[in-house]
């Protein structure tokens, strides 16, 4: 099974399980960014390629999908179909689907107990951590970008040695990265995915960038989450973007550590 088809069965699996409260939080945080920026509309049909409102409408609908991949999706192509006869009808139809998605999911995660955006750990909550964070792992469709300057051989075990991590993988660490490069090229050896492995020492954060539109900041390295008191919050998109091109050019001018089979720590 190829990796294109192995990717199609693992985004449909998810769709079909609908989003996650992590998941969630990044709809919510996307939602109410589009709502907040939406762009001038005026009394007459903008549809043209390229138009910030095409734009923002491209945007809206992939969202919505994502929440719910058949209901609002029908609901969306109702009103788009509209626009071109009664724009400014459908325009509030849509603006209002965006307002009532909003609401659906701050209700949801208050629900589920997440209310606040992000979620904290205390000392001992190593399973809610890990949970977590697989979800935000396993919700990328092309790209993960890990920042952490004390990822080591027990995180990457924990978190990518799955057969399911089908997309491309970047991990930016320091202490532990001759390490981290054993488990990457058996992994390479084991599934025939190539995980890409930096080492830099000018790291600080710890970041998770998934598909480059998406970042969550943690408050502590991630082989020490649920040992220690943390936390996992999105970070909204204008900063996820500037965060992640400071890094892109960090992960630049990084080296890759040495392999060497018989070493385990640098």
């Amino acid at each position: 099974m190829n990796d294109d088809l192995k990717r199609a069965l693992a985004l449909q699996k998810r769709r079909l399980a609908g989003p996650d409260p992590m998941e969630k939080h990044i709809l919510l945080l996307k939602l109410s960014e589009a709502a907040e920026n939406a762009p001038s509309f005026g009394p007459k049909p903008i549809l043209e390629a390229g138009t910030p409102q095409r734009q923002w409408l491209s945007q809206v609908r992939a969202l919505l999908i994502r929440l719910d991949s058949i209901g609002k999706k029908v609901k969306f192509e109702t009103n788009f179909e509209m626009l071109s006869r009664y724009w400014e009808w459908g325009i509030n139809q849509i603006q209002g689907q965006v307002a009532d998605a909003i609401e659906e999911l701050k209700l949801d995660l208050e629900l589920d107990g997440r209310s606040e955006i992000g979620s904290a750990y205390s000392p001992g909550e190593i399973y809610r951590f890990f949970a977590d964070l697989k979800a935000i792992i396993n919700s990328a469709r092309r790209e993960i970008v890990i920042i952490d300057p004390y990822f080591d051989g027990a995180a990457f075990d924990a978190y990518l040695t799955s057969a399911n991590v089908i997309v491309d993988v970047r991990i930016l660490a320091n202490q532990y990265s001759a390490e981290l490069l054993q488990y990457a090229k058996r992994y390479e050896q084991q599934h025939g995915k190539y995980v890409e492995v930096r080492r830099s020492k000018k790291l600080h954060d710890r970041l998770i960038f998934v598909d480059e539109n998406e970042c969550w900041i943690m408050g502590g390295s991630i082989k020490d989450a649920g040992k220690k008191a943390t936390y996992l919050i999105p970070v909204g998109s204008e900063i996820a973007h500037k965060k992640l091109k400071i890094y892109n050019t960090i992960w630049e001018e990084a080296r890759t550590p040495e392999y060497s089979e018989s070493s385990s720590t640098e």
